[in-house]
C-alpha cells in the first residue's frame, strides 16, 4: 500500500498558492501592531500573545513557546518589562525560578491591537459575499487543527 502522507492532491492549492493568497490577510493583521504608538515589534507582541493565552510561565517555557533561546527571550522580557508590559516575579515553588505574567498595561495594549483588528476584519468580510465569508471561516478552522496537529508533533520531538 502506498502511502499519501505529505502528497498534496493535484486539485487542492499548494502551500505557495496558500502563501500568496494569505499575504493580505497577514498584512490586515499586522497592520494593527504598525498604529501602535509606541510601536512594539513583532516578536515583542508574540511574546505578549502567548502569556496572554498562557497565563503565567517561566522563561524556558516561554522561549520554548516563542522559539527563541532563553537568553534572547530573557532580554525581549527586559525590554517588556522596562515598558511596563510584562511583570516577573519569584515563582512561589522554587525562589531561583522567575515566574512572567502579563501587566495590566500589557492585556490593555493587546486588547487595543484585538480591537483595532476587529474593525479592519469587519469592514473587509462586510465586501464579501456570505457564502465567500463562510468559506474563509471553514478553510482557516480547518488550517488551524491541521497546525495545532503539527505544532504538536514538532513539540514531541523536541
Amino acid at each position: 500500500m502506498t502511502s499519501t502522507l505529505g502528497r498534496v492532491p493535484t486539485d487542492s492549492p499548494t502551500a505557495g498558492e496558500v502563501i500568496t493568497e494569505a499575504q493580505d490577510l497577514v498584512l490586515l493583521w499586522d497592520r494593527a501592531e504598525d498604529w501602535a504608538t509606541p510601536r512594539i515589534p513583532p516578536l515583542q507582541v508574540r511574546v505578549l500573545t502567548v502569556l496572554d493565552r498562557q497565563g503565567c510561565m517561566n522563561l524556558t517555557q516561554l522561549s520554548r513557546a516563542v522559539g527563541a533561546i532563553p537568553s534572547s527571550a530573557s532580554r525581549l522580557c527586559d525590554r517588556l518589562e522596562a515598558a511596563g508590559l510584562l511583570e516577573r516575579e519569584i515563582s512561589a515553588g522554587s525562589r531561583r525560578e522567575v515566574t512572567l505574567r502579563l501587566s495590566d498595561e500589557g492585556r490593555h495594549r493587546l486588547e487595543a491591537f484585538a480591537e483595532a483588528r476587529r474593525r479592519d476584519f469587519a469592514e473587509v468580510l462586510d465586501r464579501m459575499s456570505p457564502q465567500s465569508r463562510d468559506a474563509l471561516v471553514a478553510g482557516l478552522r480547518g488550517f488551524g487543527a491541521a497546525a495545532a496537529d503539527v505544532g504538536e508533533r514538532q513539540r514531541q520531538r523536541a
